[in-house]
């Protein structure tokens, strides 16, 4: 009896080994045919927050180059990017004065230090965040040539590591007089340029002479 036992005993052990062994294996051969799918995640559904196809400058249309640096001037113009330092008397404007300086005249830009930027540096010391958006639709040329009506819409967050607290919506409406012609600057190296990480919207032949608020609490 003992030994008929020990005999179904075994054979039960050699059954339970053999099925660990069985798993183990399917298990290793599933996670040797495991693939990554990699995804581009969306902060915003919208279709013109999408990132778009490569675009060949030279089949660009020049008001679709012409409105998207529109787009990326007034986005300069007045976003806020909270200060790491509210000891630096321009802490949130540094970069920032760079790129508005390239892309207007030496009147534009002082206006813009005496205004805009101030608001800008006091609302970034104080971790506020304000995001930009220009719709291509809303960049309307005036009566005056060179001349566009442009309006704007305002995101800010008054902390900004805080997405619980309500964010302000808000609108505004510029003139600009644009002086812009379609290809790069001549006097730009744009491969050094932009190995240098300087922003690629510096090497147009684009400037801003005159802006001015219409409406808009900012």
């Amino acid at each position: 009896m003992n030994k008929f036992k020990a005999f179904f005993g075994g054979l039960i052990l050699i059954i339970v080994t053999f099925a660990i062994v069985f798993v183990t294996v399917l298990m290793y051969r599933a996670n040797s045919q495991l693939s990554v799918e990699t995804y581009i995640f969306q902060m915003d559904n919208s279709a013109n927050q999408r990132v778009g196809p490569l675009q060949d400058i030279n089949t660009m249309r020049p008001e679709g180059l012409r409105n998207k640096l529109i787009q990326k001037y007034i986005a300069e113009y007045f976003k806020v990017i909270p200060s790491s330092s509210s000891n630096n008397q321009n802490a949130g404007i540094t970069v920032q004065g760079s790129n508005i300086v390239a892309l207007s005249s030496p009147d534009v830009y002082n206006k813009w230090l005496e205004s805009e930027a101030k608001t800008i540096n006091e609302m970034s010391k104080a971790k506020v965040f304000r995001n930009v958006w220009v719709a291509p639709e809303n960049i309307k040329p005036a009566k005056a040539p060179d001349w566009f009506e442009v309006q704007y819409v305002t995101k800010t967050w008054s902390e900004s590591n805080n997405m619980s607290i309500p964010v302000i919506d808000d609108l505004g409406t510029v003139m600009m007089h644009v002086i812009f012609k379609p290809g790069f600057n001549p006097n730009k190296n744009i491969r050094k340029s932009l190995e240098n990480g300087e922003n690629p919207a510096k090497l147009f032949m684009f400037k801003v002479i005159d802006i001015q608020k219409i409406w808009g609490k900012q």
